[in-house]
């Protein structure tokens, strides 16, 4: 189901790219049952928490990548 919900919130994200979250929760809680949709956004906190714990600025991902690729 999980697998279902993530490739739903991409094709929205991708037809839809000035999409905020409380937008495309309610998408998402429109086809999907609220507590899988809830889940998914709680692994997304999870995720976005440990990126933030690693990174204060999370621009710095992507300029450390940069630097790794000269």
């Amino acid at each position: 189901m999980m697998e279902e919900i993530i490739k739903s919130a991409e094709k929205y994200i991708e037809e839809n790219s000035e999409v905020d979250l409380d937008k495309l929760e309610e998408f998402l809680k429109g086809i999907y049952d609220e507590k899988d949709v809830d889940e998914y956004f709680a692994q997304l906190g999870e995720i976005f928490s440990v990126i933030q714990d690693y990174y204060e600025d999370p621009l710095d991902l992507f300029m450390n990548e940069e630097k790794d690729n000269q």
